[in-house]
């Protein structure tokens, strides 16, 4: 009878503990704020859109790729909202975020004295998404060590509290996104291939944003929204000119680079102006984009393929230009220059690698 009592004392103990652990987490992260909804009504969204909806209804893992500031995130908000585990949390975990002595932890948890500093038992990621989703965000950052805990619950929903022996089933329906390639980090030996295929049960690309034609247009309108209300303004609005400097731009820095470059320009604009005026209109001058690459002459069309070479080329050259201001800005320190372009350092470093800089 005692030890009955006794087991359900610890049982509610550590119930109260999660729930409390969960409390602090949603109320520190993003999930209290206004989800932003998928926008878009290009053929590559219209169809992102249709698969989100297709897995959705399933407990698949779902590897969510593409570039940096694609919206990758915003994919795994849509598809969770859509499931049957809406009501439950959505947790999220960036696995680029975290010393790797930290993730194993963070994603299974640890009892009091498993490591220094370990001062009381705690929950891990897993065990507070247990009848929701977990998003594991950056997954290609992944120590290999842990990659093979992480298949473990995966195929069996079994996991151990670091310094523990004592086994936990959790029911979690796993996300993972990544900006690379991970059958090419499969192949270099830096990604396990087993929970690589694990993984990508479902895999779903996000479309880059120079693929989306004038989609950049609609999302500028939500951004213009966003610095209104911030900025105390009746309206504000793009013109004409502003409006063509952003469809000829190639977007390396995707959505977020769009979100960054209108919030600035509303600034800059409105430091132009002595007093406070009521409705704002930003111009390309406020924008401070690079100029637009000359048109093609007519009598001399350029080919579908070339076109894509010609593309490419702009985007890497532009990167090249971004990285190698920012490094001389920083005295080659890359962690800097990588927060200041809105990377993670090791994105950054593989970045350096394919452009061929030194």
């Amino acid at each position: 009878m005692v030890v009955v009592v006794g087991e359900r004392i610890s049982s509610l103990a550590q119930r109260a503990q999660r729930e409390q652990q969960l409390a602090r987490t949603l109320a520190e992260g993003p999930t209290l704020l206004r989800p932003r909804e998928l926008i878009g009504h290009s053929a590559p969204m219209r169809h992102l859109r249709a698969e989100i909806g297709t897995v959705a209804a399933t407990d698949l893992t779902v590897l969510i790729g593409g570039e940096t500031g694609v919206g990758k995130e915003l994919v795994a908000q849509a598809i969770h909202a859509r499931s049957r585990r809406a009501q439950q949390p959505l947790i999220t975990l960036n696995c680029a975020a975290l010393p790797d002595n930290l993730v194993e932890s963070e994603l299974f948890g640890h009892v009091r004295g498993a490591f220094t500093g370990a001062v009381r038992e705690r929950c891990g990621k897993f065990e507070l998404a247990d009848g929701g989703t977990l998003l594991l965000d950056e997954i290609g950052e992944l120590p290999m060590p842990v990659q093979a805990k992480l298949l473990r619950v995966l195929q069996s929903g079994q996991l151990q509290r670091l310094g523990s022996d004592r086994e936990h089933h959790v029911d979690v329906r796993v996300l993972a996104a990544t900006n690379q390639d991970l059958a090419a980090e499969v192949r270099a030996g830096r990604f396990r291939a087993d929970l690589y295929h694990r993984l990508s049960a479902y895999p779903l690309a996000v479309p880059p944003l120079r693929e989306r034609g004038r989609d950049v247009l609609l999302l500028a309108g939500g951004f213009l929204e966003e610095n209104r209300v911030r900025l105390g303004l009746r309206g504000l609005r793009l013109a004409a000119d502003a409006q063509q400097a952003l469809l000829n731009q190639p977007w390396p820095g995707n959505v977020r680079e769009l979100e960054h470059l209108i919030s600035r320009a509303a600034v800059r604009a409105l430091a132009q102006h002595a007093d406070h005026p009521r409705i704002l209109t930003l111009h390309a001058h406020h924008l401070d984009l690079l100029p637009a690459t000359p048109p093609t002459p007519a009598a001399a069309p350029v080919e579908p393929p070339t076109t894509g070479i010609i593309l490419r080329q702009a985007v890497d050259a532009l990167q090249c230009r971004l990285i190698h201001d920012a490094l001389a800005r920083h005295a080659g320190n890359s962690a800097a220059a990588a927060r200041e372009l809105g990377l993670d350092r090791a994105n950054l470093h593989r970045l350096i690698g394919r452009l061929g800089l030194k």
